[in-house]
């Protein structure tokens, strides 16, 4: 009886441990797949990096209902290679606003080269230039009022591509908020 009952003791034990043991694998497994959210007072920040960055402003662009405002140092567009990456965030922003989406576009005028200025403007975008006094080397993304993406990523075959960057998708209105004051401010001085 005695032997008995330690068998059905470190069976037990055995059982237990085998679903801690689970569960904790299937959670490393689970924060391995996808970025980790993290939670700050009610906002989500999501990190992304390299790769990571074009599928998920690719995925904000389509899904934008109200505005997506950028102010970023460039954009360019690539006429040989209208599949690139590049091109395809360009069209996105051309067919928000085609949809209604208001799309606003300030660019650092340093950055005039092969960049996207022309095209985005033929197509209907409101985009400009910042001015000559002053560098506009943010990556700002504000998506309806409620999403902004910030990193170091440009609209570039080598941001987009090649370099190793570092961006995140912040989801909260307060902080979009202030990033949308700047913007605005901004925008009204050119």
């Amino acid at each position: 009886m005695e032997t008995n009952r330690k068998l059905l003791l470190v069976f037990l034990i055995g059982v237990i441990f085998g679903i801690v043991l689970g569960v904790e694998v299937v959670h490393f497994a689970e924060s391995r797949v996808c970025p980790q959210t993290y939670c700050i007072d009610q906002s989500s920040i999501v990190p992304i990096s390299d790769r990571g960055y074009f599928p998920a402003v690719h995925d904000a662009f389509q899904k934008a209902e109200k505005s997506i405002h950028i102010a970023a140092f460039e954009l360019k567009y690539y006429t040989k290679y209208p599949k690139s990456n590049e091109n395809i965030l360009i069209n996105d922003l051309i067919d928000a606003h085609n949809r209604g989406v208001d799309v606003k576009i300030i660019l650092d005028e340093y950055s005039t080269e092969n960049n996207a200025f022309n095209y985005l403007r033929e197509n209907g975008v409101s985009v400009k230039y910042d001015g000559k006094d002053v560098t506009t080397h943010a990556k700002l993304i504000i998506i309806d009022g409620k999403i902004v993406i910030l990193g170091s990523t440009n609209f570039s075959y080598y941001g987009l591509e090649k370099n190793k960057e570092v961006d995140v998708i912040i989801f909260a209105e307060h902080i979009a908020d202030y990033f949308e004051g700047y913007f605005q401010e901004i925008w009204g001085k050119n």
